[in-house]
């Protein structure tokens, strides 16, 4: 598939214009392009003993209530295997305001950390949580909870049961119109803390039971040269399951299944350009279109590689971009990073899209789709 010659909307979003919004500071100077009109609702900042806030998704509750659970990291280190629970904040009036306070959702169950959030309320009506446990650093294994009436969360199903370090992103579990649940996975081969291959096998691990049983799917075939990491899905209009691979190259990589993430395509480089990180892919309630958010190449000597965040619209099948924005205007600013976005469609025009900056915290912004 050939990518879109042009893109109709092009700015970049940079950690100036989010402290311009906390601080008061000045604005940017004017893009050369339009930016997306949009509404910071909730910074979530670091702080004492804190000193990262991170992967977290959205789900609606029962009674309209919007809750968004997030890695909080507890002590001095921000490092990926450092001490970590599970925190959230909620919305009663749509994502307009939130509660001021972090509430405990998930202790830190694994010798180092729990992290890594995707919420889903499945076909049944069931609220699931899928998170990681990491108990060393060649111990990394997916786990499930169901949400209970009294808003605790059940007992806990491992997904994977023997020792593999296995990376799943937050927000990127889906399950498909048949009822089929789907969990991305790149598994690293890992020998203690003396061998880990940032090369990873990627697959799916499949359960047609609502989650009670899982097996994996066929391995995607490799590319020669290319690293692969972090896998993402979408299942388009036409019943294909589109699958986003993190990966080396300067895009991402593409690739589909026709039954149901069994087995996949040979990957190819997609029409998204980004630097070696990762970018997530949803379908636009109430149409067949693609909503994609993750960091893009920047052509700007010294600059982070993802020191910016995209909002892209995508044709249905995911070959051409059809409008790509940021929400603020650039800015030369080198250091920090923008990473893992989470997506939440409030209705068919309306979305909350929430991604974390080291050093800094959670933000959340309102965006209105239809300026997209």
């Amino acid at each position: 598939m050939s990518c879109f010659p042009e893109r109709v909307f092009q700015i970049f979003i940079t950690v100036s214009a989010a402290f311009a919004f906390l601080t008061g500071a000045g604005a940017a100077d004017p893009a050369p392009w339009p930016w997306m009109p949009k509404e910071l609702v909730l910074y979530i900042a670091t702080g004492p003993n804190n000193p990262r806030n991170s992967e977290g998704d959205f789900i609606v509750l029962d009674d309209g209530t919007i809750l968004h659970i997030f890695t909080h990291y507890i002590g001095t280190s921000d490092h990926d295997n450092a001490s970590a629970c599970l925190m959230s904040r909620s919305s009663a009036d749509g994502g307009e305001t939130w509660t001021a306070e972090d509430k405990l959702e998930l202790e830190k169950e694994g010798k180092l950390n729990v992290m890594s959030v995707t919420l889903r309320r499945l076909a049944d009506g069931r609220v699931v949580m899928f998170y990681l446990v990491k108990e060393a650093a060649d111990d990394c294994r997916p786990y499930m909870r169901v949400r209970q009436n009294d808003g605790t969360w059940g007992p806990r199903v491992c997904l994977v049961p023997e020792l593999s370090y296995n990376v799943v992103n937050n927000d990127r579990v889906i399950q498909l119109a048949s009822g089929r649940l789907l969990v991305p996975v790149a598994r690293h081969d890992c020998q203690g803390e003396t061998k880990w291959e940032p090369n990873a096998a990627i697959f799916c691990l499949i359960s047609d039971d609502g989650g009670q049983s899982w097996r994996e799917g066929r391995r995607v075939e490799p590319t020669e040269g290319i690293l692969y990491q972090e896998p993402g899905l979408c299942e388009l209009a036409d019943g294909r399951v589109l699958m986003n691979i993190r990966a080396s190259g300067g895009a991402q990589y593409f690739t589909y299944s026709c039954d149901g993430g069994e087995s996949w395509s040979t990957p190819f480089k997609s029409c998204i350009d980004s630097p070696l990180s990762p970018t997530l892919i949803k379908r636009i309630p109430g149409s067949d279109e693609l909503l994609a958010a993750g960091n893009p190449l920047l052509p700007i000597d010294g600059q982070s590689d993802r020191a910016t965040m995209t909002i892209e619209r995508l044709s249905p099948d995911a070959g051409k971009i059809l409008v790509r924005k940021t929400m603020e205007h650039p800015e030369r600013f080198v250091g920090p990073d923008w990473q893992y976005p989470s997506i939440c469609f409030l209705d068919n025009d309306t979305a909350l899209v929430a991604y974390f900056v080291y050093g800094s915290g959670i933000f959340i912004y309102k965006i209105n789709l239809l300026e997209l």
